[in-house]
């Protein structure tokens, strides 16, 4: 057999030619295409791979919050219970202290009212028992009750100083006096007050008796400035303002305690 170099080497030739064809229009082509190609199933892959990563990342998050949930559920309740416990807490202190507030008012008033009515019922009494004193006295002789209380004027004038005595007397001479009386003395007494007068005054005095029913029982010596006063009349409304007096200073204390 024989073989022609010439023909071996054009052979060779075209063979080379036809490899560098295929590479130049084929090959590179394909390559880029396979390349391209296997870009795109890697991205769709990582695309993929990110996907279920993220779904298993949801998924691990949904069972960590339905895990949580019974937990988050149970806390909710708690904290409702308690807040609900505390409303009811802080509304139960507030009724408690409006009901001792409505009970303390209710009290005041109550123990108000109870020392007005005592209060009224205590005039009312001392009332009454002015009036009947009253009564008993206009019943009673004049001269048994008006002679002592006289000598009582009498007795206040003569412990007065002498600056005091003076003063009643004005520097008038005879000194004016006007007496006044329930009823009529005998007029042994209406001497007997005018002479202890001018001794007290050390001048002589002009004594006007003059009666006076209002007075029930009693005197009033009336100079030209001042008037000595001692009646049963007098006597009664000092005692019944002291009762008073003496009623309203016990109701405070007893409203302070």
């Amino acid at each position: 057999m024989h073989i022609d170099g010439w023909t071996l080497l054009l052979q060779a030739i075209n063979f080379l030619i036809l490899v560098w064809l295929l590479r130049r229009f084929l090959y590179r082509p394909v390559l880029a295409v396979i390349a391209e190609r296997q870009a795109a199933t890697e991205r769709v892959r990582s695309e993929a791979e990110a996907a279920r990563q993220a779904a298993e990342t949801a998924r691990q998050g949904l069972e960590e919050q339905r895990t949580a949930l019974p937990a988050e559920r149970d806390r909710l309740i708690a904290a409702a219970r308690a807040e609900a416990e505390g409303e009811r807490a802080a509304l139960l202190d507030k009724a408690r202290g409006e009901a001792d507030h409505a009970l303390e008012e209710a009290r005041s008033r109550l123990a108000e009212e109870r020392a007005q009515a005592l209060e009224a019922l205590q005039r009312h009494a001392a009332d009454l028992g002015i009036r009947l004193a009253s009564r008993l006295l206009r019943d009673a002789p004049a001269a048994a009750l008006t002679v002592p209380l006289l000598d009582e004027a009498c007795a206040a004038v003569e412990a007065l100083s002498a600056p005091q005595r003076h003063a009643l007397a004005d520097g008038i001479d005879p000194v004016p006096v006007r007496l006044a009386i329930a009823a009529a003395l005998p007029e042994g007494d209406t001497a007997r007050t005018r002479d202890r007068l001018a001794a007290a005054f050390g001048r002589p005095v002009a004594l006007e008796p003059v009666e006076d029913p209002s007075l029930i029982a009693g005197v009033e010596l009336h100079f030209a400035h001042s008037v000595v006063r001692r009646s049963w009349k007098q006597a009664l409304a000092e005692a019944k303002e002291e009762m008073t007096r003496h009623d309203s200073a016990r109701h405070s204390a007893d409203a302070v305690a």
